[in-house]
């Protein structure tokens, strides 16, 4: 059902800002946490909201932004606008004025480095702006250290306004860098009753930027309604270094494997070292051994057992009572009751059919495997479907790939085949449903159904030949030369 509001809302993320601190060539809002980017997990919490737009306003890499925009799409309409030079937050909102031209509602105002942001958070500060037909609303917090964050001003003597005023640290008097209260960034504004404000913002400030936080003390001059609502200092905190990023990814990984152990019914063996994202479901009974990073669209069924020292990045999907041990799956299915790794390699689409095992040292890539198929050890299998009840000797190999051409050819082996140890199958190729690959064959062509296909050099015994090299060697005689050196 879709969300209802008293007014229409728009966002406004303000993800311009060169993460100076990071010291990266990386936009700060596009530092993964989790193996999501920042900016990605703030919009996931922005389009359950359901909101009309979103304007982003970009600026430092901004077209790296762009394009990790364009290949992440939001679920909400989005606009970019670029902010360039970078002069503040108020300069930020002011890119984005020419596109609310028309428009009259509540524009929710963030910077975009908070991950951890909940959309509960962000909703109920716009019901709590709109019901109490605020002009300016915010979010503000209680740390024990305010490190460099704007501090809030309150008025104690008019309970109709009690905040007056926030004031950056840097402009900030000793009695003020004492209050422990301060201000995450995070804003309704009532649009375009605010416009005037924005417009008068001045730069006569240390930082000689337009502060959008100004705009609250304009806000209180003008006796609007002013609101706000006190929020948890871990979800609104932002990422200013690496070791904010550390902390948060820390913070979001233990809310997930207690979300996983106390609602999901899963038991995670080692809290400290199993990481998985909050996006990745995982069924009742399943094990997460020590070791293991989760991250993006994974769904594990039931009663499985992964790792130890497993990696799985979605988009994947594991079925119920599976094993994956130490192993690497990117973008592949499993089906039900298989069994991968230790040391298998699974990528590109690879679909593994139920009941099928991957052994030790495998690599599939791009490949489906028929239902009750082995591939057990040290093989490659790529670009290849391969039909059920199959099996596939060890350290088999489908060479697929042509240098010369650059093309990738398929190779397609039919039900209950099975090929012998150390065997190339050079694509294109078929084998039939019950044929046979000799040990050590290079198979350049088809195999017909039931056919058993030998493609190597025809072996031949010499008799006494080892006694024979033996005693020709005891016969040698050294150099004069050589014998001296000895």
């Amino acid at each position: 059902m879709a969300k209802t509001y008293k007014n229409r809302v728009r966002a406004v993320l303000l993800a311009a800002g060169q993460g100076k601190r990071m010291k990266s060539e990386l936009p700060k809002v596009l530092h993964p946490i989790l193996g999501k980017a920042i900016l990605g997990r703030l919009l996931d919490s922005i389009d359950c909201l359901e909101l009309e737009h979103v304007h982003i306003v970009i600026g430092h890499g901004s077209q790296q932004v762009v394009d990790y925009l364009n290949k992440n799409q939001p679920k909400t309409p989005w606009s970019t606008h670029l902010q360039e030079p970078q002069l503040g937050t108020g300069h930020a909102l002011m890119q984005v004025v020419p596109e609310l031209q028309g428009f009259n509602g509540t524009l929710l105002v963030t910077v975009s480095d908070c991950p951890l942001l909940k959309a509960s958070t962000l909703s109920q500060l716009i019901e709590t702006h709109q019901k109490e037909s605020a002009a300016f609303s915010l979010l503000t917090t209680i740390v024990e250290d305010p490190k460099s964050y704007g501090r809030i001003i309150r008025n104690l003597k008019d309970k109709r306004l009690p905040v007056t005023a926030i004031v950056e640290h840097k402009d900030a008097s000793p009695a003020q860098r004492a209050i422990c209260e301060i201000n995450p960034a995070i804003y309704c504004l009532e649009w375009p009753q605010l416009e005037a404000g924005l417009n008068s913002l001045k730069n006569n400030n240390q930082q000689e930027e337009y502060y959008l936080t100004d705009l609250l003390a304009w806000s209180a001059e003008q006796k609007l309604k002013i609101a706000d609502t006190l929020s948890d200092w871990k979800e609104v905190s932002g990422i200013n270094s690496r070791l904010d990023l550390a902390e948060c990814e820390q913070y979001l990984k233990e809310q997930t494997l207690r979300h996983l152990a106390l609602d999901s019914g899963v038991s995670i063996v080692d809290m400290q070292n199993t990481w998985i994202a909050p996006e990745v479901r995982i069924g009742q009974e399943s094990r997460i051994l020590p070791g293991c990073y989760i991250t993006g669209d994974v769904e594990i069924g039931k009663a499985c057992v992964i790792g130890p020292n497993t990696q799985i990045s979605g988009p994947a999907k594991i079925g119920d009572r599976s094993i994956v041990s130490q192993s690497q799956v990117t973008n592949s299915e499993i089906a039900s009751d298989c069994r991968v790794g230790p040391f298998a390699h699974l990528r590109d689409r690879a679909v593994i059919s139920s009941q099928c095992r991957i052994g030790n040292f495998v690599e599939i890539k791009k490949s489906k495997i028929g239902k009750e198929s082995n591939v057990s050890h040290l093989s490659y299998i790529g670009d290849a479907t391969l039909g059920s009840e199959v099996n596939i000797g060890a350290g088999t190999i489908t060479a697929n790939y042509d240098r010369l051409s650059g093309k990738k050819s398929i190779t397609a082996i039919g039900d209950k085949s099975s090929t012998g140890s150390n065997s190339v199958l050079v694509a294109p190729v078929i084998l039939g449903d019950n044929a046979m690959v000799a040990a050590g064959s290079v198979i350049t062509k088809d195999v017909p159904d039931g056919a058993l296909a030998v493609a190597r050099g025809k072996q031949c015994n010499i008799e006494g030949w080892v006694d024979k090299r033996r005693n020709s060697h005891d016969t040698m005689k050294l150099p004069k030369a050589a014998e001296q050196k000895i």
